[in-house]
């Protein structure tokens, strides 16, 4: 679980900047709608990290399929909820739309990053067995 804790840092900080950053929300609506997606967007992308983190002992195709399938369910949710709230806002706001956008690609860091990690050491772990067979 606490791998899983750079996606909640990365949640308090860019909630942090949406209420304290001045000019990134247009009234106090557009900061609740903000940090609404920015939440559900955290969610979506920890309940897909650990689904690819359950999916890491099939074969290396199915694996490749599953991580850019939910890559791309993810990729097109995030774009259903910008949409979302480009719909609802008032005014067009092109700086918390980047925001977004800017938030989608740190939670896919962070998810890149946890899933490397898992691999290298389900590597290492294979790379041993097959030196014990020797």
């Amino acid at each position: 679980m606490k791998q899983y804790a750079n996606f909640l840092i990365a949640l308090v900080l860019q909630l942090g900047i949406t209420w304290f950053f001045p000019g990134l929300a247009i009234d106090m609506d557009d900061k609740i709608k903000l940090s609404v997606i920015e939440v559900v967007m955290c969610l979506i992308f920890i309940l897909g990290t650990v689904r690819l983190s359950t999916a890491l002992n099939v074969s290396q195709s199915q694996f490749n399929a599953r991580y850019f399938g939910s890559m791309g369910l993810r990729m097109l949710i995030a774009l259903i909820l910008i949409a979302i709230y480009l719909k609802l806002s008032k005014i067009i706001n092109k700086p918390g739309s980047i925001f977004l956008i800017f938030s989608y690609f740190v939670y896919m860091g962070f998810e890149i990053r946890i899933i490397l990690h898992k691999l290298r050491t389900n590597s290492e772990k294979s790379q041993n067995t097959d030196d014990a067979r020797k």
